[in-house]
C-alpha cells in the first residue's frame, strides 16, 4: 500500500482536533530509523522535537508538510495531508505582533486627546479628485438601479462632511486603495490615518504631529527623529536648487530651471508635473533621513485642498523621515466656490490624461456650502510610519497577503 491508497482507503479524512493532544504542529523533519520515528514539528512559529521508540501504526506514510497531532507516546493522528505546497508567503508572529501594539498605541493617542474616531464608507461616489491618481470603480445593482461607485484614495471628503455635521475632533483608520501604485513604498491597498481639528488651524495639526511620532518612539521603545526641522518650499529649492521659487513662478521658469538641473522631465506636461519632478530628483532625495522634516507652504497649483495663505503660497505642509512622505496636511479650504473650481479643474486635468472619468460627490458640496468651519487635517500613511519606526524597508513585508 503506498500514500495515496492510505489516504483514499484507511485515513479518516480531515478529523477534528483530538482531546488530550500532547503537541500538534507541521512536519518540518522527519527521520526513520530501526523502527522508530522522530519527528520535527513546527507551530506557532516554535519547533517540537518528538520522538516515538516504536513508530505509530500507518506514520509510515506521513510525509514532510503534513499536519499531525501527537495524542500520546504511540498514538498520532493526521489532521490534514499536504497536497500541494504552501503558497509562496510568510508569516512573522513577532512582526505582526509588533503591528498590532503599534496600531492600538496610534488609536490611544488620538483618545488620550479627546478625539471620537469614525468609520467612513468603502465605497463611495468619487473617491477624491487628485489628477495624478488612478482609481478602483465598481457597480452597485439594487433590482432595476445602477450606479458606478469607487474604492476611496481617501477617507477626507467624508471626514469633513462630519466637521459641517458638527464633528470637532475626529480621526479614522480606513482602507485605501489606488490603482497603479506598486514600489517598496506602495500597494494598492494601504491604511491611511486622518484627523481633523474643526475651529482651529494647521499649526495644531502640526503639534498633533510631532506629538504623536515622538510618543510612538517612546511607547515602542524604537529611536526617534534626532530632531524636527521645518523649511518653506522655496526655502529647499533656494538651498538645492539655488532658485528664487515665488508663487508666481511660471511653467517656462520651471521647464528651463530643470534643463539647468540636468532632471530628466520628459513625462512632464503641466507646471505640476516640472514641480514635482524637481522636487523629487533635486530636493525630496537630500533631505537628511534622521530628521523629521516638515516641508511648508507649496505653489499655489500644489494647494489642492487647502487654502492660500495671505502672500499666495499653499497653506499646507507635508513631512518626512527616514526618506519617506509620510504625511500631507492642509489648512483646509472651506469656501465652497473655490472648492468646486479647483474639483472641476481636477477633472479636467484626469480627462486629459486619459484617466477613469469620476464625478463630484454633490453632499460634499452642499456641505460646503451649509457651512465648514475653519479647520486643519492631516492624511498619514499607516503602514510608512510604522517603516520608519521599526527599519522595515518594503512595505510588502507589512501584509501577509499583498496585492502585487
Amino acid at each position: 500500500m503506498d500514500r495515496k491508497e492510505y489516504l483514499s482507503s484507511i485515513w479518516k479524512p480531515y478529523p477534528a482536533m483530538p482531546s488530550g493532544v500532547i503537541v500538534a504542529g507541521r512536519i518540518y523533519d522527519l527521520v526513520r530509523e530501526d523502527g522508530s520515528l522522530a519527528l520535527t514539528l513546527h507551530r506557532d512559529q516554535q519547533t517540537h522535537k518528538v520522538k516515538f521508540d516504536n513508530a505509530p501504526e500507518h506514520s509510515e506514510f506521513l510525509d514532510f508538510g503534513d499536519l499531525v497531532a501527537v495524542v500520546s507516546v504511540n498514538e498520532l493522528v493526521l489532521l490534514a495531508p499536504q497536497l500541494a505546497p504552501l503558497p509562496k508567503r510568510s508569516y512573522d508572529k513577532e512582526l505582526f505582533l509588533k503591528w498590532n501594539s503599534y496600531l492600538d498605541h496610534l488609536r490611544g493617542f488620538f483618545k488620550f486627546n479627546n478625539f471620537v474616531e469614525l468609520r467612513t464608507p468603502g465605497l463611495v461616489v468619487c473617491p477624491g479628485t487628485e489628477p495624478a491618481l488612478d482609481v478602483f470603480s465598481t457597480e452597485l445593482k439594487v433590482g432595476s438601479r445602477k450606479e458606478k461607485l469607487f474604492l476611496p484614495t481617501s477617507p477626507e471628503l467624508h471626514l469633513k462632511k462630519a466637521l459641517a455635521l458638527g464633528a470637532e475632533k475626529i480621526f479614522e483608520i480606513a482602507p485605501c486603495y489606488r490603482n497603479g501604485e506598486v514600489t517598496e513604498r506602495h500597494q494598492p491597498e494601504f491604511l491611511m490615518l486622518e484627523w481633523y481639528r474643526a475651529y482651529d488651524n494647521l499649526a495644531a495639526i502640526k503639534k498633533d504631529a510631532i506629538g504623536l511620532v515622538t510618543y510612538l518612539s517612546k511607547s515602542l521603545k524604537v529611536p526617534g527623529p534626532r530632531q524636527v526641522i521645518s523649511y518653506s518650499v522655496a526655502e529647499l529649492f533656494k538651498i538645492y536648487c539655488n532658485f528664487n521659487l515665488t508663487p508666481q513662478t511660471t511653467l517656462a521658469e520651471l521647464k528651463a530651471l530643470a534643463e539647468k538641473l540636468g532632471v530628466d522631465v520628459r513625462s512632464a506636461e503641466s507646471i505640476d508635473d516640472y514641480f514635482f519632478l524637481i522636487f523629487m530628483d533635486k530636493i525630496e532625495s537630500q533631505l537628511p533621513p534622521e530628521d523629521l522634516i516638515f516641508v511648508e507652504k507649496y505653489p499655489p497649483y500644489q494647494a489642492a485642498l487647502a487654502r492660500l495663505t495671505e502672500d499666495g503660497w499653499g497653506d499646507r505642509f507635508e513631512f518626512y523621515w527616514k526618506g519617506l512622505e509620510l504625511a500631507n496636511a492642509f489648512h483646509e479650504l472651506n469656501d465652497p466656490k473655490i472648492q468646486r473650481q479647483r474639483s472641476e479643474e481636477d477633472l479636467q486635468k484626469k480627462r486629459a490624461s486619459g484617466k477613469e472619468e469620476i464625478r463630484l460627490d454633490e453632499e460634499f458640496f452642499q456641505s460646503l456650502e451649509a457651512g465648514l468651519p475653519p479647520s486643519g487635517g492631516i492624511a498619514l500613511g499607516v503602514e510608512r510610519l510604522f517603516m520608519c519606526l521599526f527599519d522595515v524597508k518594503n512595505i510588502k513585508d507589512l501584509r501577509l497577503f499583498p496585492s502585487v
